[in-house]
């Protein structure tokens, strides 16, 4: 972790709006609802190490060009990368629509949890819309229509529109992945 041990904890802390501990020499950062530490010997989560998917994003988003957050208007994955990346839909949107009407139905309970809270739809079918702090400067909004008789169940994850000045594509596609770990793993839980 050499960038760590070289890097100004308060500079970046200001810049990405984390939480410097001068008397630990760390960052204090929230990603989806959970915390996480940084030292200069790397990033924990619940005070151990955190899973390598977990640290890859939170130092993309430590060491990004990013300053401001923009909001809206909120861009598919596809709009940073000219093209929706092959498995996105498959590997994030769908197996959360798979839990769409148990979601919706714990919505209370669950938003929370993940740092999100209900917002306007943008989609007219969708039955539930929220947006998430996934990270102080990256914002997800996430739209979920419940199975009809005519359609299937349906998810979609849209990005605040700067999001790409935050993390690289590879972030955002990790970001989006954990989200959704995080968020069926808490419905199995709660």
């Amino acid at each position: 972790m050499k960038a760590l041990e070289l890097s100004s904890f308060p500079e970046i802390a200001e810049r990405i709006s984390a939480l410097y501990n001068e008397e630990q020499d760390s960052l204090l950062l929230g990603m989806l609802g959970q915390e996480y530490i940084i030292r200069r010997d790397g990033v924990l989560l619940h005070g151990q190490k955190a899973p390598a998917a977990h640290a890859a994003v939170v130092m993309d988003y430590l060491f990004s060009p990013g300053t401001t957050s923009v909001l809206m208007p909120w861009r598919s994955i596809g709009a940073f990368a000219d093209a929706v990346p092959p498995d996105f839909r498959k590997k994030v949107e769908a197996p959360i629509s798979h839990y769409s009407a148990e979601i919706i139905t714990r919505a209370h309970s669950l938003l929370p949890m993940v740092d999100a809270r209900t917002t306007p739809a943008i989609i007219s079918s969708s039955d539930l819309a929220f947006t998430v702090r996934a990270l102080p400067k990256v914002y997800l909004h996430v739209e979920l229509s419940q199975e009809t008789q005519d359609f299937p169940a349906e998810a979609w994850i849209l990005f605040s529109h700067n999001a790409n000045e935050f993390l690289g594509l590879a972030g955002l596609r990790a970001l989006a992945e954990l989200f959704k770990e995080r968020l069926l793993s808490l419905l199995r839980i709660y």
